[in-house]
């Protein structure tokens, strides 16, 4: 399934996974889509909490890892700092592990660059027409701004080089993604001695 989405005059990223980790990306990466296992709420959120996508379809990497529809991307949540009194609300994100349906895990690092809704009455303003896919090749210099209006009020940055698979920021008051968020990703291989563990 390639499911993606496209707002007039926002500015729109692409969610990618890297299958490597550290400052350096020499390869290009693979996009896919995937989905957010369970809600994620800014206020309640905690450094350390586990955090689950995924995959909306198969994906296989440049150097020929294939990650199957279903796969789950584990990860956590890196960073928070919820809102008070109205004050500006984030949570970081880290994906650090494919796990296939057979249990088989494989070490991964995310990168987040796009978020868009689960509602169907919001995706229902998405135009084919205007739908941008999924970047088969991303580059290790890629950035990501995505600006509120994909996600209402809710802006995403991210960075390849980024340990951190993304942030997401509200700038007034504490936000929460549901279940079901889609998310666009990016796979590539794991570099060698990286961090694998969610849970840690």
């Amino acid at each position: 399934m390639r499911f993606t989405f496209s707002l007039k005059n926002l500015s729109l990223g692409l969610a990618m996974v890297s299958l490597s980790a550290g400052a350096a990306f020499a390869q290009s990466l693979t996009g896919v889509n995937a989905r957010l296992v369970r809600p994620l709420d800014s206020q309640t959120a905690a450094q350390g909490q586990p955090v689950t996508a995924k995959l909306d379809g198969s994906v296989k990497t440049a150097d020929g890892v294939k990650l199957p529809k279903g796969t789950e991307l584990i990860g956590k949540i890196a960073e928070v700092k919820a809102s008070k009194n109205g004050s500006p609300a984030s949570v970081s994100l880290v994906f650090t592990t494919a796990q296939l349906k057979d249990g088989k895990q494989i070490p991964v690092k995310a990168t987040l660059l796009a978020a868009y809704p689960a509602d169907q009455d919001i995706q229902a303003q998405y135009s084919d027409a205007t739908m941008n896919t999924v970047a088969d090749n991303v580059n290790g210099d890629h950035t990501v701004d995505q600006e509120p209006g994909a996600l209402p009020g809710i802006a995403l940055t991210a960075s390849v080089k980024d340990p951190n698979s993304g942030t997401f920021t509200k700038t007034t008051g504490n936000f929460k993604l549901t279940a079901g968020t889609y998310l666009q990703l990016g796979v590539g291989p794991a570099a060698a001695g990286s961090s694998t563990s969610a849970a840690e």
